[in-house]
Protein backbone atom coordinates (compact mmCIF):
# COMPACT_ATOMS: atom_id res chain seq x y z
CA UNK A 1 0.00 0.00 0.00
CA UNK A 2 2.88 2.55 1.01
CA UNK A 3 4.82 1.53 -2.23
CA UNK A 4 1.63 2.02 -4.25
CA UNK A 5 1.31 5.77 -2.50
CA UNK A 6 3.82 6.95 -2.90
CA UNK A 7 4.28 6.03 -6.63
CA UNK A 8 0.92 8.13 -7.31
CA UNK A 9 2.77 10.81 -5.11
CA UNK A 10 5.53 10.94 -7.42
CA UNK A 11 3.89 11.03 -10.16
CA UNK A 12 1.89 14.50 -9.26
CA UNK A 13 3.18 17.79 -9.64
CA UNK A 14 4.02 18.18 -5.76
CA UNK A 15 6.97 19.51 -4.05
CA UNK A 16 7.00 17.13 -1.48
CA UNK A 17 5.18 14.32 0.73
CA UNK A 18 4.64 13.48 4.52
CA UNK A 19 3.50 9.81 5.20
CA UNK A 20 2.24 8.41 8.48
CA UNK A 21 1.18 4.84 8.89
CA UNK A 22 -0.28 3.64 12.34
CA UNK A 23 -1.07 -0.09 13.38
CA UNK A 24 -2.99 -0.85 16.21
CA UNK A 25 -3.80 -3.48 17.88
CA UNK A 26 -6.55 -3.60 20.61
CA UNK A 27 -7.32 -5.81 23.32
CA UNK A 28 -10.60 -4.03 25.75
CA UNK A 29 -12.72 -5.66 28.22
CA UNK A 30 -16.17 -4.48 29.73
CA UNK A 31 -17.43 -5.12 32.89
CA UNK A 32 -20.82 -4.73 34.93
CA UNK A 33 -20.07 -4.49 38.48
CA UNK A 34 -17.00 -7.18 38.89
CA UNK A 35 -18.70 -9.12 35.89
CA UNK A 36 -17.35 -9.17 32.49
CA UNK A 37 -19.66 -8.77 29.92
CA UNK A 38 -18.09 -8.07 26.43
CA UNK A 39 -14.33 -8.95 25.45
CA UNK A 40 -13.18 -7.43 22.35
CA UNK A 41 -9.93 -7.69 19.88
CA UNK A 42 -8.84 -6.07 16.43
CA UNK A 43 -6.83 -4.33 14.62
CA UNK A 44 -6.70 -1.08 12.51
CA UNK A 45 -4.59 0.60 10.11
CA UNK A 46 -5.03 4.49 9.59
CA UNK A 47 -2.84 6.14 6.63
CA UNK A 48 -2.08 9.73 6.39
CA UNK A 49 -0.59 12.20 4.03
CA UNK A 50 -0.02 15.95 3.62
CA UNK A 51 0.99 17.16 0.38
CA UNK A 52 3.28 20.17 -0.31
CA UNK A 53 3.21 22.50 -3.09
CA UNK A 54 5.48 25.64 -3.60
CA UNK A 55 3.35 28.78 -5.32
CA UNK A 56 3.67 32.25 -5.62
CA UNK A 57 6.85 32.33 -3.43
CA UNK A 58 4.84 30.30 -0.33
CA UNK A 59 4.36 27.00 0.39
CA UNK A 60 0.81 25.33 1.22
CA UNK A 61 0.26 22.01 2.74
CA UNK A 62 -2.67 20.02 2.99
CA UNK A 63 -3.34 16.66 5.01
CA UNK A 64 -5.95 13.96 3.85
CA UNK A 65 -6.77 9.95 4.74
CA UNK A 66 -6.25 7.44 2.39
CA UNK A 67 -8.04 4.41 3.16
CA UNK A 68 -5.87 0.68 2.95
CA UNK A 69 -8.54 -0.63 0.83
CA UNK A 70 -8.67 2.38 -1.63
CA UNK A 71 -8.09 1.83 -5.35
CA UNK A 72 -5.25 3.51 -7.18
CA UNK A 73 -8.00 5.93 -9.07
CA UNK A 74 -9.20 6.73 -5.65
CA UNK A 75 -6.19 7.41 -4.23
CA UNK A 76 -5.23 9.52 -7.03
CA UNK A 77 -8.43 11.64 -6.89
CA UNK A 78 -7.82 12.14 -2.82
CA UNK A 79 -4.72 13.37 -3.59
CA UNK A 80 -5.52 15.60 -6.26
CA UNK A 81 -8.19 17.50 -3.98
CA UNK A 82 -5.10 17.84 -1.00
CA UNK A 83 -2.94 19.60 -4.39
CA UNK A 84 -6.12 21.60 -5.04
CA UNK A 85 -6.74 22.83 -1.05
CA UNK A 86 -2.71 22.93 -0.67
CA UNK A 87 -2.86 26.08 -2.97
CA UNK A 88 -4.72 28.05 -0.84
CA UNK A 89 -2.73 27.80 1.82
CA UNK A 90 0.02 30.85 1.96
CA UNK A 91 3.04 29.03 4.82
CA UNK A 92 6.59 30.47 4.60
CA UNK A 93 9.07 27.67 3.23
CA UNK A 94 10.83 25.51 5.00
CA UNK A 95 12.49 22.41 4.25
CA UNK A 96 10.86 19.08 5.50
CA UNK A 97 13.35 16.56 8.04
CA UNK A 98 16.24 15.65 6.17
CA UNK A 99 17.26 11.56 5.52
CA UNK A 100 17.06 10.62 9.08
CA UNK A 101 16.65 6.52 9.11
CA UNK A 102 15.62 4.52 12.41
CA UNK A 103 13.48 2.00 13.87
CA UNK A 104 12.91 2.08 17.30
CA UNK A 105 11.22 -2.26 17.92
CA UNK A 106 9.94 -1.64 22.08
CA UNK A 107 8.93 -4.72 23.93
CA UNK A 108 6.62 -7.26 22.63
CA UNK A 109 4.15 -7.73 25.38
CA UNK A 110 0.44 -9.65 25.46
CA UNK A 111 -2.24 -7.31 25.25
CA UNK A 112 -4.47 -9.84 26.66
CA UNK A 113 -2.30 -10.05 29.88
CA UNK A 114 -1.97 -6.56 30.41
CA UNK A 115 -5.53 -5.96 30.79
CA UNK A 116 -6.03 -9.03 32.62
CA UNK A 117 -2.91 -7.06 35.11
CA UNK A 118 -4.51 -3.98 35.23
CA UNK A 119 -8.19 -6.02 35.72
CA UNK A 120 -7.34 -7.61 38.88
CA UNK A 121 -5.57 -4.45 40.30
CA UNK A 122 -8.93 -3.05 40.09
CA UNK A 123 -10.99 -5.17 41.60
CA UNK A 124 -8.63 -5.78 44.48
CA UNK A 125 -9.65 -2.95 45.92
CA UNK A 126 -12.80 -2.63 47.24
CA UNK A 127 -15.56 -0.37 48.71
CA UNK A 128 -16.84 0.99 51.81
CA UNK A 129 -20.43 0.17 52.65
CA UNK A 130 -22.00 2.29 49.56
CA UNK A 131 -19.47 2.88 47.29
CA UNK A 132 -18.66 0.47 44.54
CA UNK A 133 -17.73 0.53 40.70
CA UNK A 134 -20.67 0.10 38.83
CA UNK A 135 -19.33 -0.08 35.41
CA UNK A 136 -15.22 -0.63 34.32
CA UNK A 137 -13.76 -1.07 30.72
CA UNK A 138 -10.36 -1.66 29.84
CA UNK A 139 -8.53 -0.91 26.81
CA UNK A 140 -4.86 -1.81 26.25
CA UNK A 141 -3.63 -1.00 22.61
CA UNK A 142 -0.05 -1.72 20.97
CA UNK A 143 0.40 0.72 18.19
CA UNK A 144 3.15 0.49 15.32
CA UNK A 145 3.92 3.54 14.11
CA UNK A 146 5.97 4.55 10.75
CA UNK A 147 6.56 7.98 9.10
CA UNK A 148 8.33 8.57 5.64
CA UNK A 149 8.75 11.85 3.29
CA UNK A 150 10.20 13.18 0.19
CA UNK A 151 13.41 13.69 1.45
CA UNK A 152 14.85 10.52 2.70
CA UNK A 153 12.95 10.27 6.31
CA UNK A 154 12.01 7.05 7.18
CA UNK A 155 10.90 5.79 11.05
CA UNK A 156 9.19 3.28 12.79
CA UNK A 157 8.53 2.82 16.34
CA UNK A 158 6.27 0.79 18.71
CA UNK A 159 4.37 2.39 21.78
CA UNK A 160 1.45 1.21 24.09
CA UNK A 161 -1.52 3.20 25.17
CA UNK A 162 -3.39 2.05 28.23
CA UNK A 163 -6.90 3.19 29.59
CA UNK A 164 -9.50 2.89 32.00
CA UNK A 165 -12.85 4.28 32.20
CA UNK A 166 -15.19 3.78 35.14
CA UNK A 167 -18.03 4.97 36.80
CA UNK A 168 -17.93 4.49 40.78
CA UNK A 169 -21.21 4.92 42.37
CA UNK A 170 -22.11 5.69 45.84
CA UNK A 171 -25.94 4.62 46.97
CA UNK A 172 -27.48 6.04 50.12
CA UNK A 173 -31.15 5.42 51.25
CA UNK A 174 -32.65 7.63 48.83
CA UNK A 175 -30.17 8.46 46.12
CA UNK A 176 -27.49 7.46 44.13
CA UNK A 177 -23.63 9.25 43.44
CA UNK A 178 -21.83 8.49 40.56
CA UNK A 179 -18.93 10.23 38.78
CA UNK A 180 -16.76 9.68 35.81
CA UNK A 181 -13.16 8.40 36.09
CA UNK A 182 -10.34 7.96 33.37
CA UNK A 183 -6.53 6.97 33.55
CA UNK A 184 -4.36 6.90 30.31
CA UNK A 185 -0.99 5.66 30.97
CA UNK A 186 1.86 3.13 29.27
CA UNK A 187 3.77 1.27 31.87
CA UNK A 188 1.91 0.47 35.15
CA UNK A 189 2.09 -1.50 38.72
CA UNK A 190 -1.00 -2.99 40.07
CA UNK A 191 -0.13 -0.70 43.30
CA UNK A 192 -0.75 2.67 40.97
CA UNK A 193 -3.83 1.02 39.66
CA UNK A 194 -5.19 0.21 42.93
CA UNK A 195 -4.36 3.87 44.35
CA UNK A 196 -6.14 5.40 42.17
CA UNK A 197 -9.26 3.17 42.26
CA UNK A 198 -9.38 3.65 46.05
CA UNK A 199 -8.51 7.36 45.21
CA UNK A 200 -12.20 7.57 43.12
CA UNK A 201 -14.01 5.37 45.62
CA UNK A 202 -13.04 7.54 48.14
CA UNK A 203 -14.01 10.77 46.34
CA UNK A 204 -17.76 9.66 45.36
CA UNK A 205 -18.73 8.58 48.84
CA UNK A 206 -17.57 12.73 49.87
CA UNK A 207 -19.40 13.77 47.08
CA UNK A 208 -22.72 12.03 47.62
CA UNK A 209 -21.55 13.34 51.25
CA UNK A 210 -20.42 16.87 50.02
CA UNK A 211 -22.75 19.86 51.19
CA UNK A 212 -22.68 23.51 50.57
CA UNK A 213 -21.49 25.61 53.32
CA UNK A 214 -20.53 29.16 54.09
CA UNK A 215 -16.48 29.23 53.68
CA UNK A 216 -14.26 31.54 54.56
CA UNK A 217 -13.50 34.24 51.74
CA UNK A 218 -9.79 33.75 51.44
CA UNK A 219 -8.23 30.04 51.95
CA UNK A 220 -5.08 28.37 51.20
CA UNK A 221 -6.04 25.17 48.26
CA UNK A 222 -4.89 22.31 46.89
CA UNK A 223 -4.69 21.35 43.65
CA UNK A 224 -4.21 17.75 42.01
CA UNK A 225 -1.74 16.77 39.46
CA UNK A 226 -4.03 16.95 36.73
CA UNK A 227 -5.03 20.85 37.49
CA UNK A 228 -1.37 21.85 38.16
CA UNK A 229 -0.23 20.12 34.91
CA UNK A 230 -2.60 22.82 33.15
CA UNK A 231 -1.34 25.55 34.92
CA UNK A 232 2.13 24.87 33.94
CA UNK A 233 1.63 23.99 30.70
CA UNK A 234 0.68 27.44 30.21
CA UNK A 235 4.55 28.42 31.31
CA UNK A 236 6.03 25.74 28.61
CA UNK A 237 3.65 26.93 25.91
CA UNK A 238 5.07 30.33 26.19
CA UNK A 239 8.44 28.87 25.21
CA UNK A 240 7.64 27.15 22.10
CA UNK A 241 8.71 28.19 18.90
CA UNK A 242 5.19 28.84 17.37
CA UNK A 243 4.46 30.80 19.96
CA UNK A 244 7.26 32.98 19.94
CA UNK A 245 6.68 32.84 16.09
CA UNK A 246 3.47 33.96 16.27
CA UNK A 247 4.23 36.84 18.96
CA UNK A 248 1.95 35.32 21.11
CA UNK A 249 3.58 34.80 24.25
CA UNK A 250 4.38 37.71 27.08
CA UNK A 251 7.22 35.47 28.79
CA UNK A 252 10.32 35.93 27.09
CA UNK A 253 13.94 34.10 27.19
CA UNK A 254 15.71 35.30 30.70
CA UNK A 255 12.48 36.76 32.35
CA UNK A 256 11.86 35.69 36.25
CA UNK A 257 8.98 34.28 36.07
CA UNK A 258 8.64 33.66 40.08
CA UNK A 259 10.01 36.07 42.96
CA UNK A 260 8.36 34.94 46.09
CA UNK A 261 8.96 32.50 48.53
CA UNK A 262 7.33 29.88 47.05
CA UNK A 263 9.16 26.82 45.29
CA UNK A 264 10.73 27.67 42.41
CA UNK A 265 9.74 25.72 39.34
CA UNK A 266 11.89 23.74 36.83
CA UNK A 267 10.79 22.05 34.02
CA UNK A 268 12.05 19.80 31.43
CA UNK A 269 10.75 19.38 27.92
CA UNK A 270 10.86 15.50 27.39
CA UNK A 271 9.51 12.82 24.71
CA UNK A 272 9.92 10.05 26.46
CA UNK A 273 8.90 8.98 30.68
CA UNK A 274 7.92 5.93 32.27
CA UNK A 275 4.12 5.51 32.54
CA UNK A 276 3.59 8.78 30.50
CA UNK A 277 1.37 7.65 27.50
CA UNK A 278 2.34 10.49 25.08
CA UNK A 279 5.60 9.10 25.04
CA UNK A 280 7.08 9.18 21.44
CA UNK A 281 11.00 8.35 19.71
CA UNK A 282 9.76 11.65 17.33
CA UNK A 283 7.57 13.43 16.78
CA UNK A 284 4.61 14.84 14.47
CA UNK A 285 7.31 16.06 11.79
CA UNK A 286 9.24 12.75 12.04
CA UNK A 287 12.23 14.65 13.68
CA UNK A 288 14.07 13.25 16.40
CA UNK A 289 14.07 15.11 20.22
CA UNK A 290 16.83 16.74 22.03
CA UNK A 291 15.19 17.19 26.08
CA UNK A 292 15.83 20.87 26.58
CA UNK A 293 15.43 22.37 30.14
CA UNK A 294 13.15 25.67 29.45
CA UNK A 295 12.47 26.82 33.29
CA UNK A 296 15.17 26.65 36.40
CA UNK A 297 14.63 27.32 39.30
CA UNK A 298 11.88 29.89 38.32
CA UNK A 299 13.52 31.90 35.53
CA UNK A 300 12.84 31.23 31.58
CA UNK A 301 15.92 29.87 30.40
CA UNK A 302 15.59 27.58 26.95
CA UNK A 303 13.11 27.96 24.31
CA UNK A 304 11.92 24.46 22.22
CA UNK A 305 10.03 23.08 19.17
CA UNK A 306 10.00 21.42 15.94
CA UNK A 307 11.44 21.63 12.21
CA UNK A 308 9.33 24.38 10.65
CA UNK A 309 9.36 26.82 13.52
CA UNK A 310 13.02 25.94 14.31
CA UNK A 311 13.93 27.19 10.75
CA UNK A 312 11.54 30.21 11.14
CA UNK A 313 13.72 31.51 13.84
CA UNK A 314 16.72 30.17 13.15
CA UNK A 315 17.15 27.72 16.29
CA UNK A 316 17.97 24.29 16.96
CA UNK A 317 14.97 21.77 16.28
CA UNK A 318 14.52 19.97 19.66
CA UNK A 319 11.19 18.26 18.16
CA UNK A 320 7.93 19.34 19.52
CA UNK A 321 8.40 18.05 23.02
CA UNK A 322 5.41 16.63 24.34
CA UNK A 323 6.16 15.97 28.15
CA UNK A 324 6.55 18.60 30.93
CA UNK A 325 9.09 17.01 33.76
CA UNK A 326 8.77 18.95 36.76
CA UNK A 327 11.29 18.66 39.51
CA UNK A 328 9.32 18.03 42.87
CA UNK A 329 9.14 20.71 45.51
CA UNK A 330 9.17 20.77 49.76
CA UNK A 331 6.09 19.94 50.75
CA UNK A 332 4.56 16.71 52.38
CA UNK A 333 0.96 15.79 53.55
CA UNK A 334 2.55 16.01 57.04
CA UNK A 335 3.01 19.29 56.59
CA UNK A 336 -0.46 19.77 55.96
CA UNK A 337 -1.34 18.61 59.41
CA UNK A 338 -3.59 21.11 61.55
CA UNK A 339 -3.69 23.39 58.53
CA UNK A 340 -6.65 25.19 57.58
CA UNK A 341 -7.47 24.75 53.79
CA UNK A 342 -9.22 23.42 50.93
CA UNK A 343 -8.04 19.94 49.71
CA UNK A 344 -10.03 20.33 45.89
CA UNK A 345 -10.73 17.22 44.44
CA UNK A 346 -12.92 17.75 41.67
CA UNK A 347 -13.13 20.65 39.25
CA UNK A 348 -15.59 21.37 35.64
CA UNK A 349 -12.80 22.95 34.72
CA UNK A 350 -9.56 24.78 36.02
CA UNK A 351 -8.62 28.32 34.21
CA UNK A 352 -5.25 29.91 34.15
CA UNK A 353 -4.77 32.98 31.66
CA UNK A 354 -1.10 34.03 32.10
CA UNK A 355 -1.96 37.74 29.78
CA UNK A 356 -4.82 38.63 32.53
CA UNK A 357 -2.64 37.34 35.26
CA UNK A 358 -5.86 34.90 36.48
CA UNK A 359 -6.27 31.52 37.76
CA UNK A 360 -9.52 29.90 38.51
CA UNK A 361 -12.70 27.83 38.41
CA UNK A 362 -15.77 25.78 39.81
CA UNK A 363 -14.96 23.35 42.26
CA UNK A 364 -17.45 20.33 42.58
CA UNK A 365 -15.65 18.85 45.07
CA UNK A 366 -13.40 19.61 48.28
CA UNK A 367 -12.44 18.37 51.36
CA UNK A 368 -12.52 21.20 53.62
CA UNK A 369 -9.73 20.50 56.46
CA UNK A 370 -10.42 22.72 59.62
CA UNK A 371 -10.05 21.94 63.35
CA UNK A 372 -8.74 18.21 62.42
CA UNK A 373 -11.92 17.85 60.89
CA UNK A 374 -11.98 16.50 57.18
CA UNK A 375 -15.47 17.76 55.82
CA UNK A 376 -16.41 17.30 52.10
CA UNK A 377 -17.76 20.53 50.63
CA UNK A 378 -19.03 21.39 47.10
CA UNK A 379 -20.82 24.31 45.14
CA UNK A 380 -18.20 27.27 44.89
CA UNK A 381 -15.32 28.59 43.13
CA UNK A 382 -11.86 29.71 43.63
CA UNK A 383 -10.34 32.77 42.10
CA UNK A 384 -6.36 34.55 42.39
CA UNK A 385 -4.21 36.37 40.73
CA UNK A 386 -1.76 34.02 38.86
CA UNK A 387 1.51 35.89 39.21
CA UNK A 388 1.28 35.73 43.41
CA UNK A 389 -0.29 32.64 43.02
CA UNK A 390 2.77 31.12 41.32
CA UNK A 391 5.31 33.19 43.66
CA UNK A 392 3.95 31.73 46.93
CA UNK A 393 3.36 28.08 45.42
CA UNK A 394 4.33 24.88 47.20
CA UNK A 395 5.12 22.24 44.95
CA UNK A 396 4.76 18.20 46.49
CA UNK A 397 7.51 15.98 47.26
CA UNK A 398 5.41 13.02 45.88
CA UNK A 399 5.01 12.99 42.07
CA UNK A 400 2.19 11.86 39.79
CA UNK A 401 2.01 10.53 36.46
CA UNK A 402 -0.12 11.72 33.38
CA UNK A 403 0.16 11.57 29.71
CA UNK A 404 1.92 14.64 29.18
CA UNK A 405 3.30 15.19 32.67
CA UNK A 406 5.57 14.20 35.15
CA UNK A 407 5.47 15.82 38.25
CA UNK A 408 4.22 16.99 41.78
CA UNK A 409 1.68 15.04 42.53
CA UNK A 410 -0.31 18.41 44.57
CA UNK A 411 0.49 22.02 45.43
CA UNK A 412 -0.65 24.16 47.69
CA UNK A 413 -2.11 27.53 46.32
CA UNK A 414 -1.91 30.43 49.20
CA UNK A 415 -5.01 32.73 48.99
CA UNK A 416 -7.33 32.09 46.74
CA UNK A 417 -10.80 34.02 47.05
CA UNK A 418 -13.37 31.53 47.70
CA UNK A 419 -16.30 32.80 45.64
Amino acid sequence: MIKKLINILESKKIDGYFIEEVDRETYQLYFVKENVETVRSGSFKDIAVTVFVKHDGKLGDAKVNVSPSSSSEEISEVIDNAITNAMNVYNEPYELVKDEKCEFKGTNKSLKEMAEDIRDAIFSVKGSNGSKLNATEIFVNKINRHVLNSNGLDKKEIKYHCMIEAIPTFDKKDSSVEIYAQKNFSDFTKEEISTYIKEKLYEVEARANAKKLELDKVLDVTIRAEELSEVLDEYSWQLGYSTLYSHSNIINLGDVIQKGSGDKLTITMKNKVSGCSNSVEFDSEGSSFKETEIIKDGKAVNVYGGNRFAQYLSKPNTGNLPINVVKTGTLSKDDLKNKTYLECLQFSGIQCDILNDYIGGEVRLAILHKDGLEIPVCGFSIAGKLSSVINEIKLSKDKDTLPYYSGPSFALLKDLQIL
